[in-house]
């Protein structure tokens, strides 16, 4: 019963790693830059031990005592990688040692030497003709005759590979000692790297002291006693158990840290599905190998594999729809409106809601601890602008990132330890340069913009006031004036001069007539709702057959009280501009149609006004191509937005036309 435990534990391990190292190989191939001799010496060594595993795992599967024609094979097919993998862990691992020009021509000479130990050991073992068949080293009796020692091969194998592989890994362990560059991207790695190569070191001395053991046996191999054959099972699965710790590290290291690929991997998505894979191809190798080792009948081990592929696929579908709702959460403050124009006609400062984006690249992106976004832009003290994550002043800083634009230097991104220790990755340092840029794109967009608002605001209100103060001079000053002027000339008898100062007089006149209608003085005594209705009834008293008054008495008095003048001017030349596009475009080409207007008023959070006639609607065949163009209307509803309102337009063929005008409560009180 141990001696079958033994015997499926192996197989279990052998296929765990086999499946493994093609998983790592292949994951390096395809998303690493394929034409980067890092790259490529990498997946040539993972793919060279995946090969050496397989011959593995078939041997152990047959019986490494039995014979048959495909054993031989697989007994070279195992040999043939063995001097490939440690010469390119070699090549792979010396790249991420940061050397001097003297130590990188001392491991120059190192790589040669050792380059020509492949080659040789490649050659020997595949080729040279002392390498035994699988079959003769069986039945050879190690200790009878020297020539049956030197026939198995032990003095290649013992003398010439065990020290060429653990110089292989010995090399890059005191490369990757030495002190590293204070800014080298893998920096982190080293650690990682230097560990491996000690347990793969480990594996070359434990492997050597198994085949002296039993090169030293008495008798052939076939011929091992079963305790022997358990202590040879015991001594592969240690061999075994180190080759899957060092697995499961150069795994962590390349997920982790990025090395072997060469550029950045999307670090949380490849460490679930390393951990993942390391789980499923565990419980896979223990079912497939338990299964074959109690000689079930091919039915039960078809039907086993078949379930668990399936369950496999069900689970990955299923990680990767949860995924894809985890990634969407993420993203969703990043692609979500930020509500800008709300908050420009409200005046609600934006700066919460990207402080709420800022914290979200930080805490669920980057997973820093604290962090501080350093803007360009000052306040009114002149003091720099900044956006921070749990910041402090004395906050330790372990990472700086500079972003720029074509002024330069323009943000500092200041990033503390990350949440679960370790370093930020190439990957997470693209995305914090290109989301910390469009968080300070909106924040100084917000800026101009608000900076924007706020003087075409003012600069209404001059015009608004200057308007006022030039109506005032010419109606009180200056037409006074002219009429003085007028009757001193009437009284002297010039004809001439007297007609062109009436003239003058007449055009100035309609002038303050004219901007006196724009904005009535008793908007500002009377309040909106009255102005407009005296303002229908001296303007338009005549142009519909009934007008409809949709006022409540107290959406009334608080919109007189509530609305200030200002506000209460931009609505009121917006309603004076859509009445006047009722009466002028409502009938159409028929002259005759019957006009009907309706004007409601109300408050509901708010302002509201609507003005609505039964004409024949914008744009219908019964109206002229030269009867308006919209730039009225187009230009109320931007004045209307500039002090937080809004305009909407809804027209219905032969049924008429509504112009509903909103100011919310909040644009009121700003």
């Amino acid at each position: 019963m141990t001696l079958w435990l033994l015997e499926s534990t192996a197989l279990a391990l052998s296929i765990f790693i086999t499946t493994m190292l093609l998983w790592l190989g292949l994951t390096v191939l395809f998303n690493g830059k394929r034409h980067n001799s890092i790259v490529l010496l990498s997946t040539a060594g993972l793919l060279a031990a995946a090969v050496f595993f397989l011959s593995h795992t078939m041997i152990l599967g047959i019986g490494f005592t039995e014979t048959g024609p495909g054993m031989d094979f697989w007994w070279r097919v195992a040999w043939l990688p063995l001097p490939i993998a440690p010469y390119a862990w070699l090549l792979t691992v010396l790249r991420y040692a940061d050397l001097s020009p003297a130590q990188r021509m001392v491991y120059r000479r190192w790589r040669i030497a050792l380059g020509v130990g492949c080659a040789l050991l490649v050659s020997v073992f595949w080729f040279g003709n002392p390498f035994p068949h699988y079959e003769n080293l069986l039945y050879a009796r190690i200790l009878n005759t020297q020539h049956a020692w030197w026939f198995a091969g032990a003095p290649v194998m013992l003398w010439l590979y065990l020290p060429y592989s653990v110089a292989c890994y010995l090399a890059p362990i005191v490369a990757l000692r030495t002190r590293a560059a204070p800014h080298s991207p893998h920096v982190h790695a080293r650690p990682w790297l230097v560990a491996i190569s000690l347990v793969l070191m480990s594996v070359g001395l434990v492997v050597g002291i198994i085949v002296a053991w039993a090169a030293h046996q008495p008798g052939p191999l076939a011929a091992i006693t079963r305790l022997n054959r358990a202590v040879l099972l015991a001594d592969d699965l240690v061999v075994l158990a180190l080759c899957a710790l060092a697995l499961v590290l150069l795994g962590r290291a390349i997920v982790g840290f990025e090395v072997f690929t060469e550029r950045p991997l999307p670090r949380r998505g490849f460490f679930r599905q390393w951990r993942r894979t390391v789980i499923l191809n565990a419980g896979f190798a223990i079912a497939v190998a338990f299964a074959y080792r109690l000689q079930l009948p091919p039915i039960y081990s078809l039907m086993l594999t078949t379930t668990l592929a399936a369950t496999m696929f069900a689970l990955f579908s299923w990680r990767i729809f949860a995924e894809h709702e985890e990634f969407l959460a993420v993203l969703r403050p990043f692609v979500a409106s930020m509500h800008l124009r709300e908050r420009l006609l409200s005046g609600r400062s934006g700066d919460a809601d990207i402080r709420t984006l800022f914290e979200a690249l930080c805490r669920d992106v980057l997973e820093a601890q604290r962090a501080c976004l350093i803007l360009d832009s000052a306040d009114v003290s002149g003091r720099l602008q900044r956006i921070g994550y749990r910041w402090s002043d004395s906050a330790e800083v372990v990472r700086t990132l500079n972003l720029s634009d074509e002024r330069g230097q323009v943000q500092t991104l200041l990033l503390g330890p990350k949440s679960g220790g370790g370093d930020y990755t190439a990957e997470e340092m693209d995305v914090a340069r290109a989301a910390t840029q469009r968080i300070a794109d909106l924040f100084a967009g917000e800026q101009v913009a608000r900076l924007a608002m706020s003087l075409l605001r003012r600069r209404i209100a001059e015009v608004k006031v200057l308007g006022a103060q030039n109506r005032r001079v010419l109606h009180d000053e200056v037409l006074p004036q002219l009429h003085a002027a007028i009757l001193r000339l009437e009284a002297c008898g010039n004809a001439e001069a007297m007609s062109a100062l009436t003239g003058a007089h007449k055009t100035l006149s309609a002038m303050v007539r004219q901007m006196g209608a724009a904005a009535p003085e008793r908007l500002e005594r009377e309040g909106l709702v009255v102005a407009l209705r005296r303002a229908l009834e001296h303007d338009f008293h005549d142009v519909f057959e009934s007008v409809e008054w949709r006022v409540d008495e107290s959406a009334a008095a608080r919109i007189t009280r509530d609305v200030p003048p200002f506000v209460g001017e931009v609505v009121f030349a917006a309603a004076q501009e859509a009445i006047r596009n009722a009466a002028r475009h409502g009938r159409g080409g028929d002259g005759t149609r019957p006009l009907r207007l309706t004007i409601e008023m109300g408050w509901s959070g708010g302002l509201r006004l609507v003005v609505q006639d039964d004409g024949v609607g914008v744009g219908t065949s019964g109206r002229k191509e030269n009867e308006g163009t919209g730039s009225g209307l187009l230009f109320h509803s931007t004045m209307l937005a500039v002090v937080g309102g809004q305009m909407t337009v809804e027209s219905v063929t032969d049924q008429g036309t509504s112009v509903v005008i909103k100011v919310p409560e909040s644009a009121l009180t700003v």
